[in-house]
């Protein structure tokens, strides 16, 4: 459904994305993994055309996009859920989802609409609330809920449990399974290894710049290099 091909990203002269090869698969979870600075947040921008690659491939469904505007991708079923939310603080919160919805029609989005707030009843109550009021756990309800307003087939997660409390991550990990099961695929990025590989189908793990290692999730965290370095465990002598 998703392809990077050999997806290369400049800052300037500095080259963040080396070579950058990754596939999400219809109704997949897949998780970017890789410690601060490894480009999990570069991948993500230039899948959704935040950040234009200087070389390489993006393709959704078969269709090359990397040459086209990030305004082009929720009208092709992709969407993305930004770093520390990025809401409208002075907004409502009824306006920063329904701002998720601008390139649908008003009937179609109203639906959609319905089935967020069933999805996620906490955002009910402050409707009318300006964004900046809310928590940080609130605010990544709104984030969440403006992503999936554009009714996407692919939902890009970036850093989706950075400033949760534990209780709101596992909250957040529970809407990502119930998102997935209505046939949503999600690419999302994350430092924990065991939350990452755990709920995920695939994983990838980045390192400066270059992915170093990719598999099941299941088969992620039982590799040695991940377990010894990233999940402290040492292998026993034989």
């Amino acid at each position: 459904m998703l392809q990077l091909e050999r997806v290369n990203v400049h800052y300037g002269a500095t080259r963040v994305l080396w070579d950058v090869s990754m596939e999400v698969g219809a109704g997949e979870i897949v998780a970017i993994m890789g410690p601060n600075g490894s480009g999990k947040s570069t991948v993500l921008k230039a899948a959704m055309g935040l950040k234009k690659p200087s070389s390489g491939v993006v393709r959704l469904d078969g269709e090359e996009l990397q040459a086209r505007s990030a305004t082009v991708r929720p009208q092709r079923g992709m969407s993305i859920v930004l770093e520390r939310r990025r809401l409208f603080p002075r907004m409502s919160v009824e306006e920063n989802v329904m701002l998720g919805a601008y390139t649908r029609k008003t009937a179609e989005a109203r639906e959609t609409y319905r089935w967020v707030l069933d999805l996620l009843p906490e955002i009910k109550p402050h409707l009318n609330a300006t964004a900046g009021k809310l928590s940080g756990g609130q605010q990544q309800m709104v984030a969440i809920a403006r992503g999936l307003m554009a009714n996407p087939r692919v939902l890009l997660m970036d850093e989706p449990f950075l400033g949760l409390s534990p209780a709101m991550v596992k909250t957040v990990c529970s809407i990502m399974q119930m998102i997935n099961e209505r046939g949503v695929a999600i690419l999302f990025n994350e430092q924990n290894a065991k939350l990452s590989f755990a709920m995920s189908h695939r994983g990838y793990l980045l390192e400066s710049g270059r992915v170093v290692l990719s598999g099941s999730g299941e088969d992620m965290l039982d590799h040695p290099e991940v377990r010894r370095v990233y999940l402290g465990m040492r292998e026993e002598a034989a």
